[in-house]
């Protein structure tokens, strides 16, 4: 019963981290592109 818990509970860290880099990423690659256009026009 443990070692079923931990797995999911383990999984469920992996995917929050995962996700949460991606929306930084996506956050600071959305900034850059900000930055771009208006550098750009």
């Amino acid at each position: 019963m443990f070692p079923i818990l931990s797995e999911i509970l383990l999984s469920g860290f992996i995917i929050n981290s995962t996700f949460r880099r991606m929306t930084h990423l996506v956050q600071s690659f959305s900034v850059v592109f900000l930055y771009w256009l208006y550098y750009v026009s």
